[in-house]
């Protein structure tokens, strides 16, 4: 054509032009609700950190308990809701096996090709491992230490085990009980008579004494021997001696709680704050130094990628500025944070104070000072009738519950990106076949013109 381009370049550059103001109005519409998406699932997902960090403080927060003793006698485990208390306790014997064993010159001492062996342990009768040696040893060539194996490898084995110790010139079969206690005896009889057995070990049960009361135990391992507390008995006391037990509440792992409580709150009102305000350069740079802050804080910590609340991007400042719900939520949380618990203490009574921002701020001593001075009343805040994790969950549950409002919002935000999709869809279709007329129209006018050229030639 006359002026270089040909008919498609022709019908592009008309297209190009013809669909450019509703191809920035679909783009806009899908920048517009795809970041209002991304906005709801980031308040998502710090009100569902909120809530995760709340269960802790009505669970075992205020439960915890920590165990200390005042030698290496014995281990203690505690369990959440033990009570606390100090305990002394003596160990006048430890739980053990019995042991027996047998004297032969070596370990292909030859063993009986007729009688009848029992190993019977504890006074039940059934519980008896017996060979018959014609069936076990019917050639007479089994020796003591294939004795080992069809003991130990029985499928009526009562809870012995067979070894050999050797003692240079000779062999001693050795026979354990496989339980501690004093019922767990080894009686070893051929054919119901006793088989020279020579007793290595006596069985005992385990003898205590813990705050004046006498305790006897077939095992070693003393479990729930004080509610919520089990004892692991390791050796036993000298004469004059005793342990010293303390169970005490784990202020740190109360005092850990209420943190996170307070950091998933405020993590919250900062991004309420940045998803509903539309906010000046200056904000956003703080914005970014309290990432950076928090990135070099918690670098290390490999739960951040899946625990930690999302980050507001630039792009999403203000994207929820127009909901007010969100903003009824903030201010909700905040009013519920100031008023008083059930029992009359307010946060600021063990140090959390809501600052001029909204947000909360720790004195750590105090707070320290009142789970140690007065924890029953610290936990009734976060445990009791009226309090404050009740009180979060109330306001927070209509936004995260199934086919709640956030829910409800996202739902909406897909059905109209799914529209505008659609709409860019049919726009596609409709600039193609404008195309295809526009292109069919140039083609034809620059074959006419070409026709024209070549009669103009002609007259040359």
């Amino acid at each position: 054509m006359i002026s270089g381009m040909s008919g498609s370049q022709f019908a592009e550059q008309l297209i190009a032009a013809e669909r450019m103001g509703k191809d920035q109005l679909y783009q806009n519409n899908m920048t517009k609700h795809q970041t209002q998406l991304d906005a709801y699932e980031i308040l998502e997902k710090s009100l569902n950190q909120m809530t995760s960090n709340l269960e802790k403080l009505d669970g075992d927060a205020f439960d915890s308990k920590t165990s200390t003793i005042s030698d290496e006698n014995a281990s203690i485990t505690v369990e959440s809701g033990a009570a606390t208390g100090s305990y002394d306790l003596y160990v006048k014997q430890l739980a053990q096996a019995h042991q027996v064993s047998k004297s032969f010159s070596g370990e292909d001492a030859p063993l009986p090709a007729t009688g009848v062996l029992t190993i019977q342990v504890g006074p039940d009768a059934a519980d008896t491992l017996t060979l018959d040696m014609a069936t076990y040893n019917p050639g007479g060539n089994a020796t003591v230490s294939d004795l080992t194996g069809m003991i130990n490898s029985h499928p009526d084995n009562p809870g012995v085990q067979a070894s050999l110790v050797r003692t240079g010139g000779q062999v001693e079969l050795m026979l354990s009980s496989t339980e501690t206690g004093a019922d767990s005896t080894i009686d070893v009889k051929m054919d119901g008579s006793d088989w020279g057995m020579t007793e290595r070990r006596a069985a005992q049960d385990a003898e205590v004494t813990l705050n004046g009361i006498d305790i006897k135990s077939s095992s070693n391992y003393l479990d729930n021997v004080i509610d919520g507390v089990s004892i692991e008995l390791n050796k036993a006391h000298g004469v004059g001696e005793s342990s010293t037990i303390k169970i005490e509440s784990d202020t740190d792992a109360s005092e850990q709680a209420v943190k996170d409580f307070v950091d998933s709150f405020n993590e919250l009102m900062d991004q309420i704050n940045q998803l509903t305000r539309s906010m000046g350069s200056s904000v956003l740079d703080d914005i970014n130094d309290d990432k950076d802050k928090d990135k070099d804080k918690d670098k290390d910590d490999d739960d951040d990628d899946d625990d930690s609340p999302s980050s507001v991007t630039e792009d999403q400042l203000g994207a929820l500025k127009g909901d007010s719900s969100v903003r009824m939520l903030q201010n909700s949380m905040r009013t519920a944070i100031f008023e008083p618990a059930s029992n009359g203490m307010r946060l600021s009574d063990i140090g959390i104070e809501m600052t001029r921002e909204g947000k909360l701020e720790i004195d750590e001593d105090k707070l320290a000072k009142a789970l140690k001075d007065n924890p029953g009343a610290v936990e009734a805040m976060f445990t009791g009738s009226d309090n404050y994790v009740d009180r979060m969950d109330g306001i927070i549950d209509p936004f995260t519950k199934s086919n709640g409002y956030l829910d409800l919002k996202q739902e909406n935000l897909d059905k109209q990106i799914t529209r505008v999709e659609d709409n860019m869809a049919r726009h596609d279709y409709q600039m193609e076949q404008r195309y295809q007329i526009y292109l069919a129209q140039f083609t034809a006018m620059e074959a006419t013109i070409n026709e024209l050229n070549s009669a103009s030639a002609l007259f040359y």
